[in-house]
């Protein structure tokens, strides 16, 4: 097995942080002075930073992170209350005794009946 000089690795790491040259980043990887200063110092560093490493221009990037955002708030966000019969009315009886729902709903029932022969017998 060969072991690697430490010349070997001290170069390669010097190549590699060596920061590239304005002349190598193409047009469309510039920042510009209004959307730099729209995001402050420290986010239109990172926004260059991310630029460089992708090679990919300011809008897309945004872009991206706008998608990552609106599926991380889905994710976050609870599902909305859905109301439907069922619910809403385990709801209602949710602190009330078998035997009292019970009468509560017998007297409904009579009531509804009581209505219905009245007007059977009104028409």
């Amino acid at each position: 097995m060969v072991e690697p000089h430490g010349n070997v690795l001290a170069a390669d790491t010097r190549t590699r942080m060596t920061p590239p040259s304005v002349q190598a980043n193409p047009p469309f990887l510039e920042l510009g002075s209004e959307l730099a200063r729209a995001l402050g110092t420290r986010r239109s560093e990172r926004l260059q930073e991310i630029m460089r490493e992708t090679s990919l221009p300011p809008e897309i990037i945004l872009d991206l992170a706008l998608e990552l955002v609106d599926i991380a708030a889905e994710r976050l966000a609870p599902p909305p209350i859905r109301r439907f019969a069922l619910g809403l009315g385990a709801a209602r009886w949710r602190n009330v005794s078998p035997r009292k729902r019970s009468e509560i709903l017998r007297r409904a029932a009579k009531a509804r009946w009581a209505k219905y022969r009245k007007e059977k017998n009104a028409g």
